[in-house]
């Protein structure tokens, strides 16, 4: 068996590191994107649809009579 040096170990590091974190729980990764992107949308076509408060017509003001 071959063993590892200690500098070829550190050059590997990097891509070992990104291959567990992106292949470890997929599906959860992937939910959790196509949520956000989810969420996102429906904030942004919100607030494309809302109008602004100074867009609004005012109410009259109330005077009060006694």
């Amino acid at each position: 068996m071959k063993r590892l040096s200690l500098k070829n170990w550190r050059a590997n590091l990097p891509s070992f590191l990104f291959a567990r974190l992106t292949l470890e729980n997929w599906r959860v990764k992937l939910m959790s994107v196509l949520l956000a992107t989810t969420v996102w949308y429906l904030i942004k076509k919100n607030v494309a649809t809302t109008p602004l408060p100074s867009e609004t017509s005012s109410p009259a003001p109330v005077t009060e009579t006694r």
